[in-house]
């Protein structure tokens, strides 16, 4: 009998399938960076932890969403004319872009991820265990 291995044992949340999140090729690959890039940061924190999972993908979505966002303001701008009445008005790009980035700096305010809240997060602690009896009678016997 052989018991599946379950992702996420070394403290490490395992990367979610992109495709779920993000349609275009580009968003997922700049998804899958984001994503490593946070991982080692908060490894190298001390501050990594299966339970972290989630907001990771919270903080990657917004990443992803404010790049997107930013690259159409760039492009037509923050303000444009109403398409019937011409009247100046905030690109669409613009709200979308301003949301992402308050997301992202909540996101990394959870995370500890900025340098003024890393101080304030404290370090996760890998416990070891006391081998036990049955740990002697289960470890496998080299062959």
């Amino acid at each position: 009998m052989t018991l599946p291995a379950v992702d996420g044992g070394d403290g490490v949340p395992p990367q979610p399938d992109w495709i779920k999140f993000f349609s275009r090729k580009l968003d997922r690959a700049r998804a899958a960076e984001y994503w490593g890039v946070i991982v080692r940061e908060l490894r190298a924190a001390e501050k990594l932890s299966v339970a972290n999972g989630h907001a990771i993908i919270r903080l990657v979505v917004a990443y992803v969403n404010f790049d997107r966002s930013a690259k159409e303001v760039a492009k037509l701008g923050p303000v444009m004319k109403a398409p019937r009445t011409k009247v100046p008005t905030y690109n669409p790009w613009w709200t979308t872009m301003q949301n992402a980035a308050s997301a992202a700096a909540a996101a990394e305010k959870d995370l500890c991820l900025s340098p003024r809240d890393r101080g304030a997060g404290a370090k996760v602690t890998t416990r070891k265990r006391k081998p036990s009896a049955a740990t002697a009678y289960l470890r496998p016997v080299a062959e």
